[in-house]
């Protein structure tokens, strides 16, 4: 039997969402230059670049709505540490993981805003290891730490969109 989850215990030991996309830029980059801009008609149509761009603003802006949000309830932003409260309304009403939606845009953004069709190519394993290496552990932090409260806000917010 597996023991429970500690309420107290931190969902992750290192912060793995900066180190996901770092690691996404640099093979992305990597694969671009490796295949001499093979795939660059990915990316580049008319107003790729300003799309791009638009995609990282509208990113940030969610997450600085995101720091505010977890700022007024005294709760960490950072995704190794414990929370101390649950975050259900702002941007958390639209989306369980609104910051991790937002990581995810940002390096799309990226790729577009900087004509690296593999970076927008990886960008969907991003997203899976966020869900594996980040989301699914804090899930579990979580459930251990609100209970019935969580497993509620579970059943009436989606995890990504």
């Amino acid at each position: 039997m597996t023991p429970a989850p500690d309420a107290d215990a931190p969902p992750a030991r290192a912060p793995w969402p900066p180190i996901l996309i770092v690691l996404t830029l640099i093979a992305g980059r990597g694969l671009d230059w490796l295949t001499g801009g093979a795939l660059a008609g990915i990316v580049a149509f008319p107003g790729a670049a300003i799309l791009g761009g638009a995609i990282v603003a509208l990113a940030l802006a969610n997450d600085l709505w995101c720091a505010r949000t977890f700022a007024r309830l005294k709760t960490t932003i950072l995704p190794h540490r414990a929370a101390s409260h649950l975050a259900t309304d702002g941007p958390f009403r639209i989306s369980r993981n609104p910051i991790y939606v937002s990581h995810v845009a940002v390096t799309l953004g990226l790729g577009l805003l900087l004509g690296a069709p593999f970076v927008v190519l990886l960008t969907p394993a991003l997203a899976v290891a966020l869900q594996k290496f980040s989301i699914e552990p804090e899930e579990r932090h979580l459930l251990a730490k609100f209970g019935a409260d969580y497993r509620a806000y579970m059943a009436r917010t989606r995890r990504w969109l």
